[in-house]
């Protein structure tokens, strides 16, 4: 009988009673072993909640036999604990001894489908708080080997890091706190489970960056400083489990036609893991080769697998956190005055928007929007002269409606890459403004009242680079004088907002582009 079992037989009956309604993770693995080892996953998880990872590990009789005699030695000499190597192994390889056995490697994913699925998981994320409005606008920092000290702190201190998907900060940052349990079997000289020694509990740190400039993303992981707790029995806490190695890998879900993640995987035993400010890191590639459209979209997901494998260990059951997906591209139409930014990654789980400040240097273009969304009606162009019924309401699209990822958004053009469609906007809006232009007559008796006077200018919504602008069909937008001050500002962030979220220009090419383009929503807070 391992010291663990009379440990346990040891504890009062309160504790017993306690621990059957609290049913903590060790008890509700600690089934009888299987005939053979099974490499299927489990974790729980929701949605809404917070997430565990189970892994199982065997550890050979032999190894426990060995820690356990040290321990005995080193306890009897009237040491505190064994030493524990203070050094990091990393391998130099992307396989281990079962990877291949144990990942099933899904088929490449749509561009449908992974819209579909990113939008399923905005949909699910808790909602803010009050005082948080994600995601945050983006921060450019550059990617080094740890995580940006300013964007990291700032990532994992906003809500939701350890709920639902985790934390997407901006569509270039990402990060979450994932709580682990590995439960820890003897086994004998087949690899078969005998008994369940003890379980190893804590915290999985996880970081991630899209690049900016290439189709790329770095991920990093750590345990938690200080958040690893051991349930082994009084002898195995202080002398075996701190010694038990754990090994994380950086992994792309999709097999290698569509991305490959650098770098093998880092090992250290559970007491380093605990203590070691460093981080595990890996790059995620993603190839233009398996793409879509103009811009060569591709989509893949990404995941952290927890494991333990060499002569002494085999792992039994493999921690996985839930696989994120990523969205990449090689659009050459972003920049920012000189920088130019031709290829990107970013997490695409989100409803990216735009939020504009009502009471701020823009505030006049805030106002509008907010009466556009909210009193469509009372905004011009009307839809009737005056006196004469009305044959609908009005309905303009792109507010931003938190966990509706579906409400209807706005697609983003270019002048270059949608000549038609921004020539429509703009005579539509001259002629709703100043009643002049090819399409004057239809705003005659419609349109604004006056033409904006000096030091003022037409603001128009939706925007002028948008397909849903003045030129759509239905006259579904609204016009307005504006300062013209508040409206250059407002340009200057919209402008600034495509880059930063890396919203793409509309693809007419691609499969049901309505639901495959990128959308875009605004927020009036």
């Amino acid at each position: 009988m391992s010291p663990r079992r009379s440990w346990r037989f040891r504890t009062t009956a309160t504790a017993i009673v306690a621990s059957l309604l609290i049913l903590p993770i060790h008890l509700a693995t600690a089934q009888p072993a299987p005939a053979t080892a099974s490499h299927e996953q489990t974790a729980e998880s929701s949605a809404a909640g917070t997430t565990t990872l189970t892994m199982k590990v065997g550890i050979s009789q032999d190894t426990l036999a060995e820690f356990r005699s040290q321990g005995r030695q080193a306890r009897s000499a009237g040491k505190p604990s064994l030493p524990v190597p203070d050094h990091t192994s990393q391998s130099t390889q992307r396989t281990t001894t079962d990877e291949t056995a144990v990942r099933t490697v899904p088929p490449s994913l749509t561009l449908l489908g992974a819209q579909q699925t990113s939008k399923e998981a905005a949909a699910a994320s808790p909602p803010p708080s009050p005082n948080e409005d994600t995601p945050k606008p983006f921060v450019a920092a550059p990617i080094g080997e740890t995580p940006d000290a300013a964007l990291s702190e700032a990532c994992f201190k906003a809500d939701n890091v350890e709920t639902g998907i985790g934390r997407i900060h901006n569509r270039f940052t990402y990060c979450t706190r994932v709580n682990i349990a590995a439960v820890y079997w003897s086994i004998d000289n087949k690899g078969i489970p005998i008994e369940e020694e003890g379980t190893t509990t804590a915290q999985l740190e996880v970081f991630s960056q899209g690049d900016d400039t290439d189709r790329r993303a770095r991920v990093f992981a750590q345990i938690r400083k200080d958040s690893v707790d051991y349930d082994w029995g009084p002898l195995d806490n202080i002398f075996v489990a701190p010694n038990v190695p754990l090994s994380l890998l950086g992994q792309c879900v999709q097999d290698s036609d569509v991305c490959h993640a650098t770098r093998g995987s880092y090992t250290m035993p559970w007491a380093t893991w605990d203590n070691n400010p460093a981080w595990a890191w890996w790059d995620l590639y993603n190839h233009e080769a398996v793409s879509e459209g103009r811009d060569k979209i591709s989509y893949n997901q990404w995941t952290i697998e927890l494991f333990t494998d060499n002569q002494e260990y085999k792992t039994l059951i493999r921690g996985r956190t839930p696989a994120r997906m990523l969205r990449c591209d090689s659009a050459t139409y972003f920049n920012l005055g000189k920088a130019k930014y031709p290829k990107a990654c970013i997490f695409s789980e989100v409803t990216p928007h735009l939020t504009y400040t009502l009471g701020s240097t823009h505030h006049a273009v805030a106002e509008h929007i907010d009466a556009a969304q909210n009193r469509p009606n009372s905004t011009y162009p009307l839809l009737a002269p005056p006196g004469v019924p009305w044959p609908r309401n009005k309905y303009i699209p792109g507010k931003y409606i938190a966990g509706n990822p579906d409400a209807p958004g706005l697609h983003r053009i270019t002048k270059a890459l949608h000549p038609t469609q921004s020539k429509a906007n703009k005579d539509n809006k001259d002629g709703a403004c100043f009643k002049t232009g090819p399409e004057r007559d239809k705003y005659l008796d419609t349109g604004l009242p006056t033409r904006p006077p000096a030091g003022e200018q037409c603001d128009e919504y939706p925007f002028a680079s948008t397909l849903e602008g003045a030129g759509n069909p239905k006259p579904d937008f609204s016009v307005k004088s504006i300062p013209a001050t508040d409206n250059r500002v407002a340009g200057g962030i919209l402008r600034k907002y495509y880059v930063d979220d890396r919203i793409l220009a509309w693809d007419a090419s691609l499969p049901r582009p309505t639901e495959t383009n990128d959308r875009f929503y605004v927020h009036i807070q």
